[in-house]
C-alpha cells in the first residue's frame, strides 16, 4: 500500500508537531528527570534548517544536563549529537551544537574523552592521503579542517575547565545564592566559556583582568587564515619523498613541499599560498604519538640534512636547507609531539622569523635560528607553567588517557604482523612492559557509571585471537574503586558509603575541579562581570530583583568558611538536594510546567505547539502511526541483565573474596556447572576473576592489600584493523529495541555490551563472559555426536520435564526471538555459528555486526535471503513446531514487532542521522547510499501497512524464515571457507 506525496508530507508535519508537543508543550512532563532526549535528538534533526530552534534546544537540554538521566541520554546518543556537529556546523555561520558540546565537556571528562575518538575517527576519514600513499577519495577540506578546530576546542576547554565553580559553590555554601541561582549561574558560566572558544576570542579564565591565570589560546579562525595573518603554526618549505608510492619501477623522487605544523598535525601543501588559504593540502600526518628520527644519527642519511617523521600509519622522509634548519624542526616536532595543541600557538613560524631577521631593523637583537627557537621555549614554559595545578592535572590526565588507550589498540596491531604460534608467546610479554599511569581508567563505561581505577595490567592471562586480517587481544587488569580523590581530604563530609559510590564524573570532578586559590591570604570573589554571564545564559528565568540580588551578593567578599562541601557538583538531582529543589519549585510558582519557565520558545515551534493543541491532524490511521512513544534508554549496557551469569564479577574489598551475582534463578547449580565445563572451560567469570584477584593480592602483600577501596578484575577486547564505528551504532540501535521491549514489559532478551570506536581502524570492546560462540561449542569434545543442541540442553540442563531443562529452554527462546526481531529490522547478515554465543543459561547472543542494514557478503549473490536466522535446530531446541514454548516464541515475536513499530520514527530519525554524509559501509555505494538503507529500513518496518494486517506480516516472516534454505547454505559455505561447524 502507497500513500501519495501529499500524505506523506501532511504525516511528517504531524510527526514534527508531536515531537514539539512532547518536548516543550503541556503533554511533557515537567520534571528534571522526564527530558526525553530521544525526541530531542529528532527535533533538532528535524529542525536543522532553523538556527533559532538548534540555539532554544541546545540551551534547553544544557539546562537539565546536571540531572543523571539527561546526561545519561546525553551521551547514548552522543552518535548522532556528533554527526550533527561535524557535517552540519561545517556549513553553518554558527557553531551552536560545538557551543552545547564544549558545555557538556565542562560537566564531564568522559564525555570529553568519547567524543574526542568519535572526531578522531572522522578526522582519518577526511584526511587527504590514505596509509598506502594514494589521494583519498574521501578527503574533505571542510570536514578536515572542522575536526581539527573540534579537537583543538574540545582540549582547551578540558583543560581549563569551569572557570567559576568553586566561587560560585562557595556562595552556594554559604546560602548567599539559592541552589536554583547557582544551577542557573553555572551553566551560564559554562555557555559563556564555549562561547568564548567557538567565537576565537581570548579571554582571562577567570573572567577578569589582572588575574594570574593564563590567558587562553585560542586558534586562528578561518577568516584569519584568509587574511593571510597567522602566526599560530609553524611552517617553511621542505624537500619531500614519498617512499611507498611507485612509478615506472622507481620510487618518487624529491619534490619540494610547502610544510605546516598546526593544530598537531603535519600538513604538507603544494605551496606557501595554498597554506594560507588551506588550498590543495597533499597529504597530513597526526603528530601526536609520532617518532621524529634524525637519519643522520641512525645512519639512513643518504641525502643531507635529512630525517623522517612516522607514525603507525604514515612516514614521511624530510630534508632541510641546511643543518640548522633541521635541528629547528625536528625540536619543533619533538615538542609537538609531547606537548598538547594548546600550548604551541605561542611560537611563530620558522620562515616568519627568518623574514624577521632579514628585514625588521631589529634584527640584530633577534640572534640566531637556535637563540630565537630558545626564547620560544621560554615563551611556551612560561605558558605550560602558568597553568593552575588542576589545569595541569586535567591536561596530563586527557593526555595520558588518551595514550594508554591507543597503546592498548598498538599492541593488538603489533601482534597482528607476527605469526600466530609468536602471538600468544610475545603478548604477555608486551602487556607486562605496558606503562600505566597513575589515573586512568578502561573508557567502557558512562559518566554515571562507578568510578575504576586501572592499577595494573595482568599480563599471564592475556588472550590472543587468530583471525585472517586481525589480532583481537582479551586484556585483563586490576582496579580499584571507591578511592578517596586526592583532593577528598579536604572534604571531611564525605561519607564512606559516598566515597564507595563515586561515579566516573564525580570522581574526575572531584580530582581535577578548579580550586579557588587565595592570594595574600585574601579570600576569592567572583568577578564583577556576571553580567555577563547573565548575558551568555540569556533565556534563564530569573526575576529582575533576583538577579540584583545574586549580582550584589557575588560582589561581596567571601568571609573564612570551614565548612565541608556539601557533596558533588556535577549532578544537580542528588538525595541531600531535594528537599532544596523542592522549596525552589514552591517558591518559583510550582503549578507552571517547568519548561514554561525556560525562556519564550521560538515562534516556529509555539505554532506547531498550538497546531497540535488545535487538533489539526488528519485520519486516525495517520494518528496512530506518528504517535510517538518515549523510550527510557536502560541504564548500564553490561549491568543491567539481572539473570545473567555472565556479568558475575569477583570484588575483593580489603582482604574478603566475595563472589558477584549468585542468583541462581529456576536453574540448579548442577545444570550450571555441566555448562561451565563446555561454555567457559570449567571455571565461571566469578571464580576465575577471584582466583586471579587473590593472586595479585598474594604478590602485592598486605599493605596494598589494605589499602582503601575495593579491587576488582576487569577486562576488555582490543582490536586494530578493524572499524569498529558501524558496530558502535548497530549496538546503540540494538540497546534502543532492548528498551523499547524493557518499556513494553515484554520478556524479549538482548545482550547489550559497550563497544568504543578509538580511530578508523582500531578500538576496545567489552568481553562476554561465560558465553562462548555455537562454533565453538559445536567443536566441544563434550559436545553430543548426535541429536545437536537439543541434545545439548538435554545432557546440560536435565530432562525436559525439568525445572532446569525449562528455564534454559525458555531463556533460549526469549533471546531467539528478540535478535530475531532486530535481526530483521536491523538487516544483520554474516549469521554464521562463529558470529552466535551461548551463555552458560542458555542465551543466545549476537555478535561482530559488520554486514547490517541489508548488506550482504557476496552483495546480490548471497545465500542469506531468509528474514532472520531460524534453523531446523532451534525449533527442535524449543519443541517443535506444535510446542507450547514454539507457538510462545512467536507471540513474542508478533508483540516485539509491534512494539518496534510504534516506535517506527524514532528508528528512522537514528538512521536517518547517521545516514546523513556517512562513509559507514551500510549505507555507503550504489547499493544501499543515497538513502537506499534507509528506504529498505522502512520496508522492514512496515510503516505503510495497515494495523490490522502487521500480525499476518509478522507470522509470514517467521514461516519464511524457518528451515529456510538459504540459512543452512550459508552455514555450509562458512563451513567450506572458515570451518564454522553447522
Amino acid at each position: 500500500m502507497y500513500k501519495s506525496r501529499e500524505e506523506i508530507q501532511r504525516e511528517h508535519e504531524a510527526f514534527k508537531n508531536r515531537l514539539v508537543a512532547d518536548v516543550l508543550g503541556a503533554e511533557g512532563t515537567s520534571g528534571e528527570r522526564s527530558v526525553p532526549m530521544d525526541k530531542v535528538v529528532m527535533l533538532i534533526w528535524q529542525f536543522r534548517d532553523d538556527p533559532t530552534v538548534v540555539t532554544f534546544m541546545a540551551r534547553f537540554v544544557a539546562k537539565f544536563a546536571g540531572s543523571r538521566t539527561v546526561f545519561d541520554g546525553i551521551e547514548f546518543y552522543l552518535p548522532q549529537l556528533a554527526h550533527m556537529i561535524i557535517h552540519l556546523e561545517a556549513e553553518w555561520d554558527d557553531a551552536i551544537l560545538e557551543r552545547f558540546a564544549l558545555v557538556i565537556a565542562q560537566q564531564s571528562l568522559h564525555f570529553a574523552l568519547q567524543f574526542n575518538w568519535i572526531l578522531q575517527g572522522t578526522l582519518e576519514d577526511y584526511q587527504p592521503e590514505l596509509p598506502s600513499g594514494l589521494p583519498n577519495p574521501s578527503y574533505n577540506p571542510l570536514y578536515y579542517a572542522r575536526c581539527i578546530k573540534l579537537l583543538t576546542n574540545l582540549e582547551r576547554c578540558v583543560v581549563y575547565g569551569r572557570p567559576r565553580s568553586q566561587q560560585l559553590q562557595r556562595l552556594y555554601e554559604q546560602g548567599k545564592i539559592t541552589k536554583q541561582e547557582l544551577h542557573i549561574m553555572e551553566n551560564a558560566d559554562r555557555r559563556f566559556h564555549a562561547l568564548q572558544l567557538t567565537s576565537g576570542s581570548v579571554r582571562d579564565d577567570s573572567g577578569g583582568t589582572g588575574s594570574s591565570r593564563p590567558m587562553m589560546p585560542v586558534s586562528p579562525s578561518m577568516a584569519d587564515v584568509n587574511k593571510g595573518g597567522d602566526n599560530s603554526t609553524f611552517a617553511s618549505f621542505l624537500m619531500y619523498k614519498r617512499p611507498v608510492r611507485l612509478g615506472a619501477f622507481r620510487s618518487k623522487g624529491w619534490k619540494k613541499r610547502y610544510f605546516v605544523i598546526e593544530e598537531q598535525m603535519l600538513n604538507c601543501y603544494r605551496s606557501q599560498e595554498d597554506g594560507v588559504h588551506h588550498r590543495n593540502l597533499v597529504r597530513a600526518m597526526p603528530l601526536d604519538g609520532a617518532s621524529i628520527t634524525d637519519d643522520e644519527v641512525s645512519g639512513k642519511d643518504k641525502y643531507p640534512h635529512m630525517f623522517t617523521v612516522s607514525n603507525r600509519e604514515y612516514e614521511f622522509k624530510l630534508r632541510a636547507k641546511n643543518k640548522q634548519e633541521k635541528v629547528v624542526w625536528m625540536r619543533r616536532l619533538t615538542e609537538e609531539n609531547d606537548c598538547s595543541s594548546l600550548f604551541h600557538h605561542t611560537n611563530m613560524p620558522f620562515q616568519q622569523l627568518n623574514h624577521m631577521k632579514q628585514t625588521s631593523k631589529s634584527a640584530k637583537n633577534l640572534g640566531t635560528a637556535d637563540q630565537v627557537e630558545e626564547k620560544q621555549q621560554k615563551i611556551q614554559n612560561k605558558v605550560v607553567g602558568d597553568l593552575t595545578p588542576s589545569q595541569l592535572a586535567r591536561y596530563e590526565f586527557f593526555r595520558n588517557e588518551r595514550r594508554f588507550v591507543r597503546r592498548l589498540t598498538d599492541i593488538a596491531e603489533e601482534l597482528r604482523f607476527l605469526e600466530k604460534d609468536e602471538r600468544k608467546r610475545v603478548a604477555p610479554g608486551l602487556m607486562r612492559d605496558l606503562h600505566t599511569p597513575k589515573c586512568v581508567y578502561l573508557p567502557l563505561c558512562n559518566s554515571s557509571d562507578t568510578w575504576r581505577r586501572v592499577c595494573k595490567s595482568i599480563p599471564e592471562y592475556t588472550k590472543v585471537f587468530s583471525t585472517k586480517a586481525r589480532c583481537p587481544t582479551i586484556m585483563f587488569f586490576l582496579s580499584r574503586f571507591g578511592e578517596d580523590p586526592p583532593r577528598a581530604s579536604t572534604r571531611p563530609a564525605l561519607s564512606v558509603q559516598k566515597k564507595t559510590s563515586l561515579d566516573v564524573a564525580e570522581y574526575m570532578h572531584m580530582h581535577f575541579e578548579v580550586v579557588a586559590e587565595s592570594t595574600n591570604g585574601e579570600s576569592p570573589v567572583v568577578q564583577s562581570n556576571l553580567s555577563q554571564i547573565s548575558e551568555a545564559g540569556e533565556g534563564e528565568e530569573m526575576t529582575e530583583s533576583q538577579h540584583e540580588k545574586t549580582q550584589n551578593r557575588a560582589l561581596e567578599p567571601l568571609e573564612p568558611d570551614d565548612s565541608p562541601d556539601k557533596g558533588s557538583r556535577v549532578w544537580h538531582n542528588t538525595e541531600e538536594e531535594e528537599e532544596d529543589d523542592e522549596r525552589n519549585r514552591r517558591s518559583a510558582n510550582a503549578d507552571r510546567p517547568l519548561r514554561s519557565s525556560f525562556a519564550q520558545i521560538p515562534k516556529r515551534l509555539a505554532d506547531r505547539m498550538d497546531n497540535r493543541r488545535k487538533g489539526k491532524q488528519t485520519n486516525s490511521v495517520m494518528d496512530n502511526i506518528v504517535d510517538i512513544q518515549t523510550v527510557p534508554i536502560l541504564e548500564g549496557q553490561s549491568r543491567d541483565d539481572g539473570d545473567d551469569a555472565s556479568i558475575s564479577s569477583s570484588v575483593m574489598y580489603k582482604t574478603t573474596i566475595v563472589l558477584g551475582d549468585q542468583d541462581l534463578g529456576d536453574i540448579d547449580q548442577e545444570s550450571l556447572d555441566r555448562a561451565k565445563q563446555m561454555v567457559s572451560g570449567g571455571e565461571s567469570w566469578a571464580e576465575k576473576s577471584a582466583r586471579m584477584l587473590m593472586e595479585e593480592v598474594e604478590k602485592a602483600g598486605p599493605e596494598e592489600a589494605n589499602k582503601p577501596g575495593s579491587q576488582e578484575v576487569i577486562s576488555l577486547m582490543s582490536k586494530s584493523n578493524d572499524d569498529l564505528r558501524q558496530e558502535v551504532f548497530v549496538m546503540q540501535m540494538i540497546h534502543f529495541y532492548k528498551s523499547v521491549f524493557a518499556s513494553a514489559k515484554l520478556p524479549l532478551w538482548l545482550k547489550t555490551y559497550r563497544i568504543l570506536s578509538t580511530s578508523k581502524d582500531a578500538g576496545v570492546l567489552e568481553v562476554i563472559m561465560d558465553a562462548t560462540s555455537l562454533d565453538g561449542l559445536k567443536k566441544h569434545p563434550n559436545y553430543p555426536k548426535k541429536g545437536g543442541l537439543r541434545a545439548y540442553f538435554e545432557h546440560t540442563y536435565g530432562a525436559p520435564n525439568t525445572k532446569s531443562f525449562k528455564a534454559a529452554q525458555k531463556n533460549f527462546m526469549q533471546s531467539l526471538a528478540a535478535y530475531s526481531i532486530v535481526s530483521y529490522l536491523l538487516g544483520l547478515k554474516d549469521r554464521h555459528n562463529g558470529n552466535i554465543m551461548i551463555d552458560t543459561r542458555g542465551h543466545l547472543v549476537f555478535i561482530d555486526f559488520g554486514f547490517a542494514m541489508g548488506m550482504n557478503v557476496a552483495h546480490e549473490f548471497t545465500f542469506e535471503r531468509s528474514p532472520f536466522k531460524l534453523t531446523p535446530e532451534y525449533v527442535e531446541v524449543m519443541g517443535g513446531p506444535r510446542s507450547k514454548c514454539f507457538q510462545e516464541f512467536k507471540k513474542l515475536f508478533v508483540a516485539g514487532f509491534k512494539e518496534a513499530r510504534k516506535n517506527a520514527q524514532l528508528a528512522l530519525g537514528l538512521v536517518e542521522i547517521m545516514m546523513y554524509k556517512s562513509n559507514f559501509p551500510c549505507f555507503s555505494g550504489w547499493r544501499y547510499g543515497n538513502g537506499v538503507a534507509l528506504t529498505k529500513f522502512q520496508k522492514r518496518l512496515m510503516v505503510w501497512t495497515p494495523d490490522r494486517l502487521v500480525e499476518r506480516e509478522a507470522l509470514r516472516l517467521v514461516n519464511s524464515a524457518r528451515g529456510h534454505l538459504g540459512t543452512y547454505l550459508y552455514d555450509c559455505f562458512q563451513k567450506a571457507t572458515n570451518g564454522y561447524a553447522i
